[in-house]
């Protein structure tokens, strides 16, 4: 029997190391690779595309790089979208290689490859750090500012005030405002410890005008809470942050305001005011929340009166904060897949396609970026967002690997799951390689990948699985997935929160050093480096899942002189694997987080302690 080891050495994908231009234009010629092995098994390699109706084969030119052979070929764009396979001639018959691998038959359109014409990326993303703020918990920079206890009751609840050494109280107590009084300028002071980590990207939690500490009951969306300091605090943090090379993401709900905005308290009062229009009264009377939250009332998108206030308009919310003095960088999205539905209007769709119109054309390179929990992929074609909170793709599986129980089986919003069999390397694979499948490759690096987040308990704190070693594996790998790492403030310390509610994942954050878990925190900043020095990598690169099994998981990065690669196991005892190197080619090990590796020309061999993890970085 013939050895077909060949096949181990074959690789290409939508990504700059295969695909020039990423991001073409209709009417451009793109140049398309594909990494073939120096194997005498092989005669001929053939891209197969589809176009103008009809299948076209283009021969392909050998290209000898150092130890690796591509072939290439230059096709026009003629498509709104181009698919196309290779074809392997081999000595033994043709092979098509597509999304999923070598096969021995003609892929279908859905395992092809895949390139979108007129695509523009955010581009500063893909090789950032993102760092996400709940502001009233993060610091205190202004003694002026701030709520005072008793100062107002809303929502059955009065204003208490609270010091950073203190929990936050349970809903049914504190109803939201209990205020720790964290500012913007208490983020100013924390530039340093964002450099110390990399970070480049703040997202902050919604800092408009409201009565709650989380800030979603918006009552005024042109003006920043004076309990944070007030419009000139955000001018000055925005400035400062900048001048520290820190973009700036801030959270808004377009979906629903307070019950305590003017637009609200006057069409209740005035059902034929031009407010009573922003809203969807109902039989009774009274006027329709998100989710039946009484303190919600849902924005209605049939006004273009709303429409123009709040994204169409030069002057509208989500245009003006992109511009001086603020010059903010992008927009989280909440409950964005929610965004225009109540009974028959089913706006979404239509909504974030204007609201991109509008955005882009104060800055083409303004981030949006969305709320959803499950598959965001119709809102990720390059017409409404550039990207999700990819729960789905990141956090999700991840738990699933520590062996959590998903969110949507379990109650009281996620925030009490229980154990159950960990994810196996295999059934971890399959998950993220179903996901980062299924959008075009062109948006993979705008995504924003998350472990934690205000909305999930704080994973590190499940006292009934937590393992260092399994942990550190997902924080590793969650820094080169293709997209955006977010870390969730005070998760590089080890913040306190247990289980049990969302108000517990909001602990105010320590700034005592001292109380600080320091081998998370030396892990955060390791890889916060590593990031600065392989941006190029992560940004540009490739990815591939190298290795899976029932105990292990290998997925790697690569340019064309460059591999990093993340191993993950989770064997109870000292495990050696010895995985194949006859696509990545590397030659020599420049940097080892974890265990022990080495390398010849056709394998890579790494050595674990048990539950342990690596992330290297070869030269190919």
């Amino acid at each position: 029997m013939q050895d077909k080891s060949w096949k181990e050495g074959v690789h290409s994908s939508v990504s700059s190391v295969y695909v020039q231009p990423l991001h073409p234009q209709k009417g451009e010629t793109i140049r398309i690779r594909i990494q073939v092995p120096l194997s005498e098994e092989l005669s001929d390699v053939r891209l197969v595309s589809f176009q103008l109706g009809r299948e076209k084969q283009y021969p392909m030119q050998a290209q000898r790089s150092g130890s690796k052979l591509y072939y290439a070929a230059e096709v026009a764009l003629h498509d709104e979208v181009m698919y196309w396979y290779f074809l392997l001639v081999a000595d033994d018959r043709a092979y098509s290689y597509g999304l999923s691998g070598l096969k021995a038959f003609v892929v279908p359109l859905r395992e092809c490859f895949s390139l979108k014409a007129g695509l523009v990326p955010v581009s500063w993303v893909a090789s950032s750090t993102c760092y996400q703020v709940f502001p009233d918990r993060f610091r205190k920079g202004d003694a002026s500012c701030g709520a005072k206890a008793g100062e107002y009751a809303f929502d059955g609840g009065t204003v208490s005030v609270h010091a950073f050494d203190e929990k936050p109280l349970e809903f049914a107590q504190g109803r939201c405002l209990d205020f720790f009084n964290g500012d913007l300028k208490g983020v100013e002071d924390a530039i340093p410890h964002f450099k110390k980590l990399g970070v480049n990207v703040i997202y902050l939690n919604p800092i408009g005008a409201s009565m709650t500490t989380h800030r979603y009951d918006c009552i005024d969306f042109f003006h920043i809470d004076e309990k944070l300091g007030g419009d000139e605090a955000f001018e000055q943090v925005c400035k400062a942050l900048h001048d520290a090379g820190i973009k700036v993401v801030v959270d808004i709900s377009i979906n629903h305001t307070g019950t305590e905005h003017p637009w609200y308290k006057r069409a209740v009062a005035d059902r034929s005011s031009e407010e009573a229009s922003y809203y969807y009264f109902q039989e009774d009377g009274t006027v329709a929340c998100w989710q039946d939250v009484p303190t919600l009332p849902q924005l209605n998108y049939r006004s273009n009166t709303l429409r123009e206030n709040i994204y169409r308009s030069k002057e509208s919310v989500m245009r003006s904060f992109l511009r001086p003095p603020y010059l903010q960088d992008g927009w989280r999205l909440d409950v964005s897949s929610e965004v225009g539905r109540r009974g028959e209007d089913q706006l979404c769709e239509e909504i974030w396609r204007e609201v991109r119109r509008a955005v882009k054309q104060e800055n083409s390179q303004a981030y949006l970026v969305g709320e959803d929990w499950v598959d965001a992929t119709p809102f990720l074609q390059g017409d409404m967002w550039d990207a999700t909170m990819n729960y789905l793709g990141s956090s999700r599986p991840m738990r699933s690997w520590m062996g959590e129980t998903d969110r949507y089986m379990t109650g009281g919003w996620g925030h009490q799951p229980k154990p159950t069999r960990p994810f196996t390397g295999i059934e971890f694979a399959q998950a993220l390689g179903s996901h980062l499948t299924s959008m075009p490759a062109q948006m993979l690096g705008m995504q924003m990948n998350l472990i934690n987040s205000h909305d999930t308990p704080r994973l590190y704190n499940n006292t009934e699985l937590f393992d260092w070693g399994l942990y550190a594996g997902i924080v590793k790998l969650l820094y080169i997935l293709p997209g955006m790492p977010s870390i969730y403030y005070g998760e590089e310390i080890a913040l306190a929160g247990p289980y049990g509610s969302t108000e517990r994942a909001r602990y105010p954050m320590q700034w005592d050093e001292q109380a600080w878990n320091h081998a998370f925190f030396s892990l955060y900043t390791k890889l916060g480096a590593l990031r600065t020095t392989y941006a190029s990598v992560l940004a540009d690169g490739a990815y591939t899942i190298l290795h899976a099994d029932e105990e292990s998981l290998a997925f790697a990065r690569f340019d064309e002189d460059t591999a990093m690669v993340c191993v993950l196991s989770r064997s109870a005892q000292p495990l050696t694997l010895h995985l194949p190197n006859k696509m990545l080619l590397i030659q020599s090990i420049d940097y080892v987080l974890g265990g022990e590796v080495s390398c010849t020309s056709g394998t890579l061999q790494i050595r674990l302690e048990p539950k342990a993890s690596s992330l290297f970085v070869g030269n190919r």
